[in-house]
């Protein structure tokens, strides 16, 4: 009864105090709205309201949400709200630059012939008739630009600023940008001179053209485009010191750079000894001479070997499968989730990877993207071209550091010549000596990972190349491609978490509870298992010999389980009675918390500005009555 009466005074309470709370807040403080969530998702971040604020076209953002169909779809209702809001708080900062429409498509209406034609997707629901619903964003500007989102996954809430961000500026900027990819390795395709047959552009390399306009230099060119807006360099290995020279400038003027490095690439075929035809040549990693330490970072010698991401391998079909310690399957733990580029990742496959590390002295701000467990040690490269994972094993020490394996470089960078340009170096009309703007740079430490067989398996299809990922790799090159080319506005936008808040206290102390129980559990089936096993001995023994049907012994033990039987019942519901008791008082204060103490706040916020304004008010302003 007595909480029953509390439940009602808490509700009442709720009321009476929501009620005052908007009255007050609707008469005195207007619009003004307060985001008190942990992650501030309600509110846009510098780089979002920058990109709004700079545009230069009305932008009409139709937001496709079938409301009464997915009523019964409570985590995309709330996820609905979010969005609406924030598409809102969006519209409100472009000075009318942008206009929110949302539209509930039902079946079989125009607005779900304009949601099929701008191609958001329709969710099956499974019905007789056959319907289906709309949860996605069409974007338009007024020369016929358009972008969509065709479905607003709240799988991908934590990226969900980023994603509206870069479709408005998406929409604002008129051509698509250029990207200037150098490497060593077959990325745009070989010749096969035993065939006399092309091979095929890598499929990431494929993927790119589709998005941007790609231009694909050689490792012996002197310039870099200056309408480059990304330099993209693939295992970048025996380069001359004017080809240095030219990534040495161009990164001083324009900033930006994905550089994919590698110690020990894989894909890269053996080099045959000159002298010695029969042998090959031990594998050189590329380095990339003296810009990275320029730029105040360093390869470290070796490659990585990581027991926790170790994938099972047989290189015998007489031998079992074997953690191979070089080539690592990473999960979602091993990815920063607070950068837009790796917030998405969820499995990546990379093989004989090197770590990446912040020179001591270096002024750059160095942020792990990707990174190693604990649980893992340099490994040298000799020896890599025959696997031998069982050696890798018995000799394996982990050093109890984090290795890093992919980073964003950020800061002011300086030249790594010097004293003027190399000889043979093409020069421009002005040499910098550092940078003309903030660099920004995302460093890997590996290139095999973009190469077909790492990531995606690749089938001919009727003269099309269909390409079925089956990991992230892919994913994490676009991205940061993506991210890289967008403006310093666009790249500041970082995710920023969910809007499911679990209570993570309560739930570990039931879980901690929980596994109270369980242990006082397993201890009375254990007890009642040696019991009944006594009892059957007993019993073996008086069918042996003449006797009463329950012996004295018998019947001690019987009492004497039963005892204990009732003892460990009566601990499991005080187990459970104070894991009640617990739950409910840490309930309670988030009761007061959530409904009496931050409404209370506001309510008292709001009377300190309708105070203010009244004290501010002009004497001829004020009116007497009675």
């Amino acid at each position: 009864m007595r909480r029953g009466v509390l439940s009602t005074g808490s509700l009442v309470l709720a009321v009476v105090l929501l009620l005052a709370v908007n009255i007050l807040a609707a008469t005195v403080l207007g619009g003004w709205r307060l985001d008190m969530t942990e992650n501030r998702l309600y509110t846009l971040s510098a780089g979002s309201r920058a990109v709004v604020e700079k545009l230069e076209e009305p932008i009409t953002l139709n937001l496709f949400f079938s409301r009464e169909a997915l009523r019964d779809v409570p985590q995309i209702q709330a996820y609905a709200a979010r969005v609406q809001a924030l598409l809102k708080e969006y519209a409100e900062r472009s000075h009318g630059k942008l206009q929110l429409k949302v539209i509930d498509p039902e079946p079989f209406s125009d607005a779900e012939d304009r949601a099929v034609q701008f191609g958001v997707r329709g969710l099956p629901l499974g019905g007789a008739g056959g319907e289906t619903a709309y949860f996605g964003l069409a974007a338009t500007n007024t020369t016929d630009g358009e972008e969509v989102i065709p479905f607003l996954s709240p799988g991908s809430e934590d990226t969900l600023e980023y994603d509206l961000t870069r479709l408005i500026y998406k929409l604002n900027t008129s051509r698509r940008p250029m990207v200037a990819v150098m490497s060593s390795l077959p990325v745009n395709g070989s010749m096969m001179p035993m065939q006399q047959q092309q091979t095929p552009a890598w499929a990431v390399i494929e993927q790119l053209r589709e998005l941007f306009e790609v231009r694909v230099l050689s490792s012996f060119d002197k310039k870099i485009p200056d309408d480059a807006d990304l330099l993209v360099l693939i295992h970048p290995k025996d380069l001359s010191a004017a080809t240095q020279f030219a990534i040495d400038q161009y990164l001083l003027r324009r900033g930006r750079a994905l550089v994919l490095l590698d110690p020990y690439s894989d894909v890269e075929p053996p080099q045959r000894d000159p002298i010695m035809p029969t042998m090959t040549l031990p594998k050189a990693g590329s380095d990339l001479g003296p810009l990275l330490s320029a730029w105040g970072i360093e390869i470290r010698p070796g490659v990585i070997g990581d027991r926790e991401a170790a994938r099972l391998v047989s290189f015998r079909e007489d031998a079992p499968p074997q953690e191979y310690l070089v080539w690592l399957d990473l999960k979602s733990s091993r990815f920063d989730r607070k950068d837009i580029v790796t917030a998405r990742l969820s499995q990546m496959y990379m093989n004989t990877v090197g770590a990446l590390a912040k020179l001591p002295d270096s002024k750059i701000e160095f942020t792990p993207l990707i990174s190693s467990s604990k649980q893992a040690m340099l490994v040298g490269t000799d020896g890599l071209d025959k696997p031998d994972p069982g050696s890798l094993l018995r000799d394996f020490k982990p050093g109890d550091e984090h290795f890093v394996m992919a980073a964003r470089v950020q800061g002011t960078l300086t030249t790594a010549f010097p004293d003027g340009p190399p000889e043979g170096a093409e020069v421009p009309s002005e040499v910098l000596k550092q940078s003309a703007l903030p660099a920004n740079l995302i460093v890997v430490a590996d290139a095999d990972f973009i190469y077909d067989r790492f990531w995606a398996q690749v089938n001919e299809f009727r003269g099309s190349r269909m390409v079925e990922p089956f990991a992230d790799n892919g994913a994490f090159f676009i991205n940061a491609v993506d991210n890289l080319t967008g403006s310093g506005d666009l790249i500041g936008v970082r995710s920023q978490g969910t809007y499911a808040r679990p209570f993570t206290v309560v739930q570990a102390m039931n879980r901690a509870a929980q596994e109270e129980f369980r242990a006082a559990e397993q201890r009375l089936q254990s007890e009642l298992q040696q019991t009944e096993q006594k009892l059957a001995e007993l019993q073996a023994r008086r069918g042996e010999q003449a006797g009463p049907l329950i012996s004295a012994e018998q019947q001690r033990e019987i009492e004497r389980f039963q005892t204990e039987r009732v003892r460990l019942r009566r601990e499991l519901r005080e187990v459970q009675h104070k894991l009640r008791q617990e739950i409910d008082r840490l309930e309670t204060q988030l009761k007061f918390i959530n409904i009496g103490l931050i409404p209370l706040l506001i309510g008292f916020a709001a009377a300190l500005v309708a105070l203010t304004r009244g004290r501010r008010r002009p004497a001829g302003d004020r009116h007497v009555t009675g």
